[in-house]
């Protein structure tokens, strides 16, 4: 009796051990951000982060607290045999969790959660953005880690368990009380409130050290039971709430109109990862995107455009239906919800438009099938429309300049008017194209450039065949970015600057060429600014406003994983709704910025919850 008991108290240490050791080989690969911290920080990320290991361990010890219950009438050998097993499969799954997640926080900057089993419906899509070094350098990770803990433990713990008594029938109600006691670690305090991720955040501005203080296990564990779940985010009366969201959109008395013609063509070009920092006139990089530089002078350019998020089947929605992203949930894993979106594509139809959605990826990727059915498309252009050579090899899908050539030839071949939509992909991690390097590097962020100069030559030959087509005078093409990007610079990923895309509109329809647009404004408000300019009126749309209305709330607000930003024409501002705290901040008036975004979070969280339960 005495063995096991001390046994159960030492697999509960065993247990917080792991997970510091975990912590620390988390620290350690993200060493360029983990160095720059204090000693006091390093100590204080363990110090918090014990708390929510203890949590962790309580839940495993808990279950083997019952396994040391129903063996206590059999030998020391049979309880370590089924400990052992149990103990097992939890290292090879906590390992792996803990191996993946450092790769994934270097390129999403968050721990993981249940985001990532949302991509497994398409495995091979979903390691599309696998780096093969950095795969082994997990796998070797996760082996490390994995096979150290388990000879330890059966070095010491098993072979200790495996020599005690049967603790007959003592046992049974004193491990299982045992196990009970265990709800003290697991809640993590003896208050109301349970274990949450709030209570290992201890830094007030460092958002990397409460990220490090985070048990990965725990966090994707309890990420994964709440997946069914859409938060709200009620921090204010629905009145006050609802005024400061109305004051973001004004009614549009008039609007400038850009175009030479009512019903021209539309062409929507989503380009992969295009953030302003690689766009010459915008402030970026001078020689990444040529062709890009080059067109800005010869169409309208709106220069303060945001990303509604950060993944493409999150921007998507912003672009087409004008609607935002909620922090821990994706829309588009949602069709009863998406089904009750409006859709630029279905307005149009209706004007007579003949309309279309043209990629080169496998469209069961991330719900997208089911979202497009919701779209009703005229047509659906996708990886399988193309012959296997043209994608055999790569990860995503059809290389760009492929697509391209595709989207052209539907072109010459509809009948105006057409409406046409078009995702881009090539600029998509690994980073791989068809193409001789011309922006030479073997770091991420050269292969990330070299991949942009692939996707902007696509592009520019694109604008250039469309131009001696008969339907290039009577067509506007808008041009935008899926999400922005890291690189260039490694840009933290709540900062605006990540959220900074480009948008510009050319065409044969375009009436004021070499026009700037100054406007704040963000994805979501691509549908309205569209109609509008169309001649066409629409309430269906209460996300979106006209960027070239009058009068105008120039704002864009974004999410990121459980977080927002609002950008206004005077603050900046980034908010973390886990610590309740702003991590970035700039401009004046951000304490009034920042009650407008938790306003606007407020009434679209819950116009989410009740999407599918109205006709809207």
């Amino acid at each position: 009796m005495k063995k096991r008991l001390l046994f159960f108290a030492g697999y509960f240490l065993f247990w917080t051990l792991f997970f510091w050791v975990a912590r620390l080989t988390f620290l350690l690969y993200h060493f360029q951000l983990s160095f720059s911290l204090s000693s006091w920080e390093w100590f204080s990320v363990f110090l918090y982060g014990t708390r929510m290991d203890a949590s962790m361990s309580g839940y495993i010890a808990s279950v083997a607290a019952v396994l040391l219950a129903a063996t206590s009438f059999f030998d020391g050998k049979v309880a370590a045999r089924t400990i052992s097993v149990y103990t097992w499969v939890l290292l090879g799954l906590s390992a792996l969790l803990v191996a993946g997640d450092m790769e994934l926080y270097r390129h999403w900057g968050f721990r993981l959660d249940s985001t990532p089993l949302s991509y497994l419906k398409t495995p091979k899509e979903a390691l599309g953005s696998a780096n093969i070094i950095a795969l082994m350098i997990q796998i070797v990770i996760w082996i490390s880690l994995f096979y150290g803990a388990w000879w330890c433990y059966w070095k010491t713990l098993g072979a200790y368990l495996k020599k005690s008594e049967p603790a007959r029938w003592r046992g049974v109600p004193l491990f299982l009380f045992a196990g009970a006691l265990m709800i003290v670690p697991v809640r993590g305090s003896l208050g109301v409130a349970p274990m949450n991720v709030g209570f290992v955040y201890f830094h007030p501005h460092n958002i990397f050290a409460n990220h490090a203080a985070i048990n990965v296990v725990w966090n994707a564990g309890k990420s994964l039971m709440n997946s069914g779940k859409i938060m709200e985010y009620s921090v204010m009366d629905d009145e006050l709430a609802q005024e400061l969201f109305d004051a973001c959109y004004p009614q549009t008395i008039q609007t400038d109109i850009l175009l030479k013609e009512k019903r021209p063509n539309v062409i929507i070009i989503i380009l992969e990862s295009f953030s302003n920092r690689l766009i010459e006139p915008l402030g970026g990089l001078p020689d990444v995107a040529p062709n890009f530089n080059r067109l800005c002078k010869e169409g309208v350019l709106f220069s303060n455009f945001y990303a509604n998020s950060d993944r493409t089947d999150k921007g998507i929605l912003g672009i087409l239906n004008g609607y935002p992203v909620h922090p821990v949930a994706k829309v588009i894993n949602f069709p009863e919800k998406t089904r009750q979106l409006p859709y630029i594509n279905k307005d149009l139809k209706q004007l007579g438009y003949h309309t279309e959605f043209v990629s080169g990826f496998d469209i069961l990727f991330s719900n997208f099938a089911a979202y497009l059915g919701n779209a009703g498309y005229d047509n659906v252009v996708s990886r399988e429309d193309f012959p296997p050579q043209t994608y055999r090899g790569t990860k995503w899908g059809v290389p760009d300049h492929w697509v391209f050539e595709k989207l052209l030839s539907t072109c010459n071949q509809t009948q105006p008017p057409f409406f046409k939509t078009f995702i881009a992909l090539s600029s998509h991690e690994p980073f791989e194209v068809p193409m001789l390097a011309v922006i030479e590097g073997n770091d991420e962020e050269h292969r990330f450039l070299n991949s942009v100069y692939y996707s902007d030559r696509s592009l520019g030959d694109f604008i250039e065949a469309a131009r001696q087509t008969e339907w290039w005078e009577h067509t506007l093409i808008v041009i935008t970015s899926d999400h922005g990007s890291r690189h260039p610079g490694n840009v933290p990923y709540h900062a605006p600057p990540k959220f900074l895309i480009p948008m510009l509109w050319i065409g044969g329809a375009v009436a004021k060429a070499g026009t700037v647009i100054t406007t704040v404004a963000g994805q979501t408000d691509i549908p309205l600014t569209l109609l509008h300019q169309l001649g066409i009126k629409s309430n269906n749309y209460s996300f979106s406003k006209d960027i070239l209305g009058k009068p105008v709330s120039p704002f864009a607000f974004y999410t990121f994983n459980n977080g927002f930003g609002f950008v206004s024409d005077e603050a900046q501002i980034a908010f973390d709704n886990v610590s309740h705290s702003v991590i970035h901040q700039e401009g004046t008036q951000t304490e009034k910025w920042t009650e407008t975004g938790k306003a606007y979070l407020q009434i679209f969280a819950k116009d989410f919850v009740m999407r599918d339960r109205t006709n809207k």
